[in-house]
């Protein structure tokens, strides 16, 4: 039994923060974000299951969506998220790598480059390295 979702956003820029992770959606394509959104149903169709009878195919719309950026409020949502999970599946693990937050190799690599005297663009045109 599956349910569709609404292909778009709230117009509305008081429903939709999506704005909000514009620039990180640009800069870091392969990075993850946590959202929160709320839902309704929007239609209801119905499909033929093969049978000869009917499923209802539930469309939901979202209402609104805010992207969570402080790492505190993240970890706690990551963390009710993963207990629902666990409860939904029926599994004993709350232990479940979402793929959110920072890449742990990022001040690796940081740290590298700038020992190395490379400087590196922070995106907002300036830059970050040795001589700072």
């Amino acid at each position: 039994m599956g349910v569709k979702l609404s292909g778009s956003l709230p117009q509305d820029v008081d429903a939709n923060g999506m704005y909000v992770l514009h620039s990180d959606l640009v800069k870091h394509p392969e990075r993850r974000h946590v959202v929160v959104i709320v839902v309704e149903t929007d239609r209801i169709n119905q499909k033929h299951d093969g049978q000869g009878g009917l499923r209802a195919e539930p469309t939901a719309a979202i209402q609104h969506i805010e992207p969570i950026e402080d790492e505190d409020d993240v970890e706690r949502i990551l963390d009710i998220v993963g207990r629902v999970r666990a409860e939904r599946v029926n599994s004993d693990t709350l232990d479940f790598e979402f793929g959110v937050g920072a890449d742990p190799y990022a001040k690796a690599a940081f740290d590298l480059r700038t020992a190395s005297g490379v400087f590196v663009s922070d995106g907002n045109g300036g830059v970050t390295g040795v001589d700072e």
